[in-house]
């Protein structure tokens, strides 16, 4: 039996097909607002959090996976994959490499990989999808690890923000231009860099210039070879599904799919926040 697990940045519950072959879990994110800790799992209220975070003055604070955490996952018998959001943007991936130390440590033979996805969001549902696949293909450990190495430098992660709470409680821009962005209703465009880093790209006034440029820009990039666009959003199924429709056009040979964020993708998009994977 194969084991998948990842953190929560990869936005899933759970994982169709492969039953009998593997299994797949997650590890939550905590986010702390205050006083108040929000577990992302599955009885976590994105919108609650959301609300709790917009209300609050100071910068809220988020932790990842300890390797206790992931040790409790990779001792499992049987091979282990796991996933983590960017190591730039998160300690996840340190956690995860420690955790497969101090299992190869008690017992040499394991086969447990850890996945730098130099993501978030649906580049990391991406990554673990295609661990699936080359799972239930009849590929060994090694290949899978090697493919998905190779796999997560060919796909691309792109996201649009309608919201600059975060930006702002960071240092990030000012708060008056953040209010005037806010208010005249412009978006804010980046990718993700070769880094894993999040690199600005430009800003789209209103819903139909922010579709464009985002489809701009994937025209630039190029598609993964899978061929598959993924959406995830946060409560802004009306973009996702309208920016879905745009790169169907433009893309008539790929396939887009639309998926909610979970707590942290939420967090870190804020309300409306959309995040691309390519």
């Amino acid at each position: 039996m194969w084991h998948l697990v990842s953190d929560t940045s990869c936005d899933l519950f759970t994982l169709e097909g492969g039953e009998g072959q593997m299994d797949f879990s997650t590890i939550p994110f905590t986010i702390r607002i205050g006083n108040r800790e929000y577990i992302d799992d599955e009885n976590m209220s994105v919108e609650e959090m959301l609300a709790a975070n917009e209300s609050h003055a100071e910068m809220a604070q988020t932790s990842c996976p300890s390797p206790d955490e992931w040790v409790r996952r990779f001792s499992e018998p049987g091979p282990v994959v796991a996933f983590t959001i960017s190591s730039a943007l998160s300690g996840s991936y340190n956690s995860a490499c420690l955790a497969r130390t101090m299992c190869l440590e008690e017992d040499p033979s394991r086969q447990i990989a850890v996945i730098d996805t130099k993501g978030t969001g649906p580049e990391v549902a991406a990554a673990v999808l295609k661990a699936r696949d080359l799972i239930l293909a009849g590929a060994s450990f090694d290949q899978v690890e090697q493919q998905l190495n190779r796999y997560v430098k060919e796909t691309h992660i792109i996201f649009a923000l309608a919201s600059y709470h975060n930006l702002i409680k960071a240092g990030r821009v000012s708060r008056l231009v953040g209010f005037i962005a806010g208010h005249l209703g412009f978006w804010g465009v980046g990718i993700g860099d070769e880094k894993g880093e999040i690199a600005m790209r430009g800003r789209a006034r209103g819903d139909r210039n922010m579709v464009r440029l985002l489809t701009e820009e994937i025209q630039k990039i190029g598609l993964a070879p899978d061929r598959v666009i993924r959406i995830h959003h946060a409560l802004n199924e009306k973009d996702a599904q309208g920016l879905a429709d745009r790169l169907k056009e433009a893309f008539s040979e790929a396939r887009v799919t639309v998926w909610p964020t979970r707590g942290l993708d939420s967090f870190y998009a804020e309300r409306r926040g959309l995040i691309v994977s390519f």
